[in-house]
């Protein structure tokens, strides 16, 4: 009797080691299970029997490879994922440390990819990766590493170039331009035509003995790889410590320009519109930064980061609060109260979805009078959702407030948003204006420039008058409105004399 129970617990054992088994082999991957089988006797003895199940060793090797590959390779491209990438850069790194030869690491990314999935498609992108991907493990050694870190990101680990920093440049410069040229290579086996073509920017970073850890080579790369996109694609540059020092500074910028309008460091400088006649017809408010140990920053350095991180739209703000307010006070004063200000507004702040509500809301809190100010626009603002960009303006246009196209030339001219928007000026381009003198082409453009809005019934100003001789120029061809530096340069309302800002009646 003892014997068939314990033949009987044993087959039970058996079926359930193996099930259990099946369970956790992806897991561990045993090559054998061992059960040991509790058998109890009338004197309560214990007696254990091992029961031994087999595993198919060909089985559990390939789960471990689809782990493996899982964990550290790409499954779209088949090439190492940034974990792997990650691990082997630590090793060169540390390696470095050994020896002084130099390695270098290289970020690759493609231009205008996100044209391909935006008009063909993903799987057409998926396409053109694995294509790229192919092409670009033809152009390196089998020692190096190429990863992709996701999306259309490369990166290529090499190592062992040379001791000299001059060598190693050379040769990885060698490198970078025959993966330049496979990224181009790729796109001619697409299966559909592209919109425009897709090349590739590299950024490379050099190091050797150890001076720089992990981290500081990826952000090197990506540092110059940002200046090789910057430049327009199809570019590779090289990693400096100017160029390191350059970001470091654009850093500390950007983390002071949020703090600048707490401490109230901003200031508005105003310069005066002239007529035919030199009488002042208004001013354009020109935001100024006063920074406590930088002194004066230039708008042309602040203005662009501000856009970059969405500062612009408290700045923007301020800045329309701050005109209504002085166009507030100027209606309380006679001489002054049919003067007008222009104010910049950029893009970013005007395709907010609650500009127009904003705007009105400081009109109202302000008491300013909407007919006295004239929002400047540029061109790229009007070529983007022009649809969109026209029923803003015509919402704020009933209101009573003008509009003008600033810098009119420099950008993507047409004659179709002229006809279509509620346009109340043009500003011809000061880099026009200094030429009318010595270049026909300038003086061309300028000539154009007025017929044309004199023909749309638009009023035309020419901006950076600097000398009689523009000036007496631009009156004798038809203009009738300027700024510019021989009227006065931007200066606080407060330093402005009076007779400046004497108001212009009707005629």
């Amino acid at each position: 009797m003892l014997a068939l129970v314990a033949i009987a617990s044993m087959a039970l054992a058996a079926v359930g080691g193996a099930l259990w088994t099946r369970r956790t082999a992806a897991r561990d991957c045993a090559d054998s299970l061992a059960v040991r089988v509790k058998l109890a006797n009338d004197s309560d003895d214990m007696v254990y029997l091992p029961c031994g199940i087999s595993k198919d060793a060909t089985e559990c090797h390939a789960v471990q490879e689809s782990n493996h590959r899982l964990t550290f390779y790409d499954p779209l491209t088949g090439l190492p994922n940034r974990r792997l990438m990650l691990d082997r850069l630590e090793m060169v790194v540390k390696g470095s440390r050994r020896t002084d030869r130099h390695a270098a690491l290289m970020f690759i990314d493609l231009d205008n990819f996100k044209l391909v999935n935006d008009t063909q498609g993903l799987y057409q992108g998926d396409h053109l990766l694995r294509h790229v991907a192919e092409h670009l493990s033809s152009g390196v050694r089998e020692s190096d590493t190429l990863a992709r870190l996701g999306g259309d990101e490369f990166v290529l680990l090499i190592h062992d170039l040379a001791a000299d920093q001059e060598q190693a440049a050379h040769a990885a410069e060698r490198v970078a331009e025959k993966l330049l040229t496979r990224i181009r290579e790729a796109q001619q086996e697409q299966a559909l035509p592209l919109t425009l073509p897709i090349t590739g920017s590299i950024g490379v970073t050099l190091f050797a003995n150890g001076e720089i850890c992990v981290e500081t080579a990826m952000q090197q790369a990506d540092m110059a790889l940002q200046q090789a996109k910057g430049a327009g694609g199809n570019a590779l540059r090289f990693f400096s410590h100017t160029m390191q020092a350059t970001v470091m500074a654009r850093v500390h910028l950007e983390a002071d320009l949020h703090h600048a309008l707490a401490r109230n460091e901003f200031r508005l400088h105003y310069q005066v519109q002239v007529d035919a006649r030199t009488r002042v017809t208004g001013v354009e408010a020109l935001i100024r930064w006063e920074h406590p140990q930088r002194g004066m920053v230039s708008p042309g350095m602040f203005i662009p980061l501000a856009e970059k991180n969405r500062m612009i739209l408290p700045i923007g703000y301020w800045v329309l609060e701050t005109a209504c307010r002085q166009l507030a006070a100027w209606a309380q004063e006679p001489e002054r109260e049919r003067l007008s200000i222009a104010v910049n507004v950029s893009s970013v702040q005007f395709h907010q979805p609650d500009f127009v509500a904003r705007l009105q809301q400081i009109l109202e809190e302000t008491a300013a009078n909407p007919h006295r100010l004239t929002l400047e626009v540029t061109e790229s603002l009007l070529m983007d959702d022009h649809q969109r960009v026209r029923t803003i303006m015509l919402r704020l246009n009933r209101l009573g407030i003008r509009f003008a196209l600033d810098d009119f030339g420099t950008g993507y001219s047409s004659l179709n948003y002229l006809k279509r928007l509620p346009l109340d000026e043009l500003k011809i381009d000061q880099s026009f204006v200094n030429g009318v003198l010595d270049d026909s082409v300038d003086a061309a453009i300028v000539q154009a420039t007025i017929t044309l809005a004199a023909s749309l019934g638009l009023d035309v100003t020419a901006e950076g008058v600097e000398t009689e001789a523009q000036h007496q120029w631009l009156r004798d061809h038809g203009c009738e409105a300027f700024q510019g530096y021989l009227f006065g340069r931007p200066q606080p309302v407060v330093e402005l004399q009076a007779e400046q800002l004497s108001c212009i009646y009707d005629t």
